[in-house]
């Protein structure tokens, strides 16, 4: 019993043994698990550590070495844009405003690399006042070792000395030389670039053959020569740089034939401008049609005849256009797929179109914004809703054709510009046009039958820029819809059957430049509201039935003061007016409308002296009072408007002397006092040199050996205005020496 005891428990110790010897294993086991993902993350973390301290000290490097680079421009590159400031020899005032400042990469007109070091950008426009030519030295640009892009247009640039100094440029992307002077095409060729992918010498005056050095920038993408002198064939070596993306050759005086083999070898052109030259010859518009990526086509007022069908099997456009200008280009008749694959600019003006305007446009709706059939035989009536048909329209011209019946009741509520001018429309304005067309901002209805009221009530066009209603006949009071219109800048509504009161309705136009009102019936006083219009430029109220003296507040209209003050005036071919000057009616347009100021009071029954108020506007370049019933002295003061071309004082009552200070007016063309009555001698001297007996007719008391008639002694006599202006002058000085000494005499 005892042995089978001790042996059972002798076996229960052994099992018990074998257990701890397990467990003690098992926990050894695990403690070196647990040691071998101790050691792991001690590794990991002293990677983490090692790794992060590298990326640190990296950074540390990095900004260090920016902040060592980053000390601003070379002092090589500063002295180079110094020297090019100097060498323009005048500029404009506001030019270099902050180049006083020590770092020339902050520089007005100058732009550096993102670590401010190296200059890669000049961009310097319409910086010279004077006229002379400016002929930079280019080894000053030569400098500029990383220049990508070199602007400088409107500079008066006449050429470079050392052009080819440009080579050392590697890196040049961008030239942009427009509307200088340069007229050597010479100044063009100085080397390859394989980085130019702009170049823009438009509006200089380059002649002769298209230099073939240009031909060398193979890789050339955009190529800007318009409005030069330019003449002869196109180099066939044009039809080399396929990587061209634009070419403008437009406003030259480039001949011969068309080139369409050159141009069909510019597979990459996007847009295309050969217009205003004098190619000749009949094309297709087949030419064009492998050009995939063209979008924009301009060929316009050549000598050419193009077919405009391009729908056949063996010529289908490849191409998508989103602006198609053939404007003189005897075209005759509108192809059905340019309605339909020109997606907005559609420019058909000076063709032979001719028919109805439905026949040639109905059942098609059309996604232009902009279509021009101006100048061409159209005729019959519009549909009233024509916005059906071309429901995003933004721009309509369909001047100077034969369309007649009554104007459309509707267009598109996007529409911006309107020229139904010349045409033999008739009926009123319908409401629908001036109410509903909230974006209209140009509005031309000139030369029509148009009857009824100016704009019915209830009118409103905000936005209205330019109204010209002109040359119809057009009945009521000026209209009181036009309030509301406060961005006017032109309103020509003269030569119409308006009346009334105009002091009664005119509103205040804060930004109106040109008012035409001439020709029509209206009455009462000048208005003074005309005098708080202080931007106005040109004023016509001539062939009125006006009344009453001339407002003494005219010099408050602040751009008649200063021939200088311009102001913004549209320069663009679709502004123009009609104003008599220097004797005659002429059509002012583009530059010459932006410097035209004048007034015309004309043909009206204005009554009292010429204000001395008026003598203060030296900016106006015409003053036209003829045929009124003024009288009193000629002011003397008038030889202040240094700037007047013409001057008209003739058919009034106007007496005394010629003053002798007119013969200051050194701009003076057109003189005329003929009809008053005038005495004393007629000045000879300057501008008076190149006047005949015309301007001084039906003044019997004149003389002077251009009338063949002597004078007398006391013919001489000093003007009488000019007398009595110094005389209140004396007056004044007198006053203020008694005042003086009374104050004395009181302290």
């Amino acid at each position: 019993m005892l042995s089978l005891s001790s042996t059972s428990d002798s076996g229960n110790r052994n099992e018990i043994l074998l257990w701890k010897k397990r467990a003690r294993a098992t926990i050894n086991i695990d403690k070196l698990y647990t040691l071998i993902d101790e050691i792991k993350n001690r590794s990991y973390m002293a990677k983490h550590k090692l790794v992060m301290g590298i990326t640190s000290f990296c950074w540390c490097f990095i900004l260090v070495l920016l902040w060592f680079q980053s000390q601003g421009c070379s002092e090589e590159e500063r002295e180079a844009l110094l020297q090019i400031k100097d060498s323009m020899s005048s500029y404009e005032s506001s030019a270099f405003s902050n180049w006083y400042v020590a770092e020339c990469c902050d520089w007005e007109g100058v732009e550096c690399d993102p670590s401010h070091t190296r200059i890669h950008k000049i961009f310097f426009p319409h910086l010279r006042s004077d006229s002379e030519p400016w002929l930079p030295n280019a080894t000053l640009f030569a400098q500029f070792k990383d220049l990508q892009e070199l602007e400088l247009p409107g500079n008066y640039i006449g050429g470079f000395i050392s052009i080819h100094a440009f080579r050392k440029l590697k890196h040049l992307r961008k030239l942009n030389l427009r509307d200088n002077s340069i007229q050597n095409g010479s100044n063009l060729c100085w080397g390859k670039y394989l980085f130019l992918y702009n170049l823009d010498l438009s509006g200089n005056k380059l002649q002769g053959n298209l230099p073939d050095c240009l031909c060398d920038n193979l890789f050339l993408k955009e190529l800007i020569l318009s409005h030069n002198n330019l003449f002869g064939g196109i180099n066939s070596c044009l039809g080399n740089m396929t990587s061209l993306r634009l070419l403008d050759l437009s406003n030259n005086q480039f001949n011969g034939t068309f080139p369409s083999l050159l141009i069909s070898n510019l597979t990459n052109i996007e847009s295309l401008f050969l217009s205003s030259n004098e190619f000749q010859g009949m094309i297709p518009l087949c030419v064009f049609a492998n050009l995939s990526r063209l979008g924009e086509l301009d060929i316009s007022f050549n000598h050419l005849e193009v077919e405009a069908e391009m729908m056949s099997p063996s010529c289908f456009p490849s191409f998508k256009l989103s602006t198609l200008s053939l404007g003189g280009c005897n075209v005759k008749k509108i192809s059905p797929w340019m309605l339909h694959n020109i997606t907005s600019e559609l420019w058909l003006s000076g063709n032979n179109l001719t028919g109805p305007f439905i026949s040639n446009f109905q059942n098609i709706t059309s996604k232009l914004t902009l279509l021009d059939i101006s100048d061409n035989f159209l005729h019959g009536t519009l549909p009233e809703d024509i916005n059906l048909n071309f429901p995003e329209l933004r721009h309509l011209d369909l001047s100077n054709n034969n369309f007649n019946g009554n104007l459309p009741m509707f267009f598109s509520d996007q529409l911006q510009m309107l020229d139904l001018s010349i045409n033999q429309f008739q009926g009123g304005i319908p409401h629908g046009m001036t109410s509903n067309m909230s974006c209209l901002v140009y509005l031309r209805l000139s030369r029509n039958n148009l009857t009824g009221d100016l704009f019915p009530k209830n009118s409103s066009l905000p936005n209205l820029r330019w109204l010209y209603l002109n040359n119809n006949h057009l009945s009521g009071t000026f209209p009181y819809a036009l309030s509301k219109s406060m961005e006017l800048g032109i309103i020509d509504i003269q030569n119409n059957d308006l009346s009334g009161e105009l002091s009664s309705y005119l509103p205040v136009l804060p930004k109106l430049k040109i008012l035409l009102l001439g020709g029509n019936r209206f009455e009462g006083q000048i208005p003074v509201q005309i005098c708080q219009m202080r931007d106005l430029h040109v004023l016509d109220l001539s062939e009125n039935d006006l009344s009453g003296d001339i407002p003494e507040c005219v010099d408050n209209v602040t751009s008649w003061l200063d021939s200088s003050y311009g102001g913004y005036l549209p320069v663009d071919s679709w502004n123009n007016i009609d104003f008599t000057s220097k004797g005659a009616r002429y059509i002012y347009r583009g530059c010459f409308l932006q410097y035209l100021k004048g007034i015309d009071v004309s043909y009206n029954r204005l009554t009292g002296k010429i204000p001395i108020q008026m003598t203060r506007l030296k900016g106006i370049r015409s003053l036209n009072v003829s045929n009124n019933l003024l009288t009193g002295q000629i002011p003397s003061s008038l030889g202040n408007m240094t700037f007047l071309e013409s001057l008209d004082l003739s058919h009034n009552n106007l007496s005394g002397v010629l003053p002798h200070a007119l013969v200051g007016l050194a701009s003076l063309l057109f003189f005329n006092v003929s009809f008053n009555n005038l005495s004393g001698m007629i000045p000879i001297e300057k501008q008076f040199e190149t006047f005949n007996t015309d301007s001084y007719l039906g003044n019997p008391g004149l003389c002077g050996d251009l009338l063949q008639i002597k004078c007398n002694d006391s013919a001489e006599t000093p003007p009488i205005y000019s007398r009595a202006e110094k005389s209140v002058s004396i007056m004044y000085f007198a006053v203020l020496i008694c005042l003086f000494f009374i104050v004395i005499c009181l302290e």
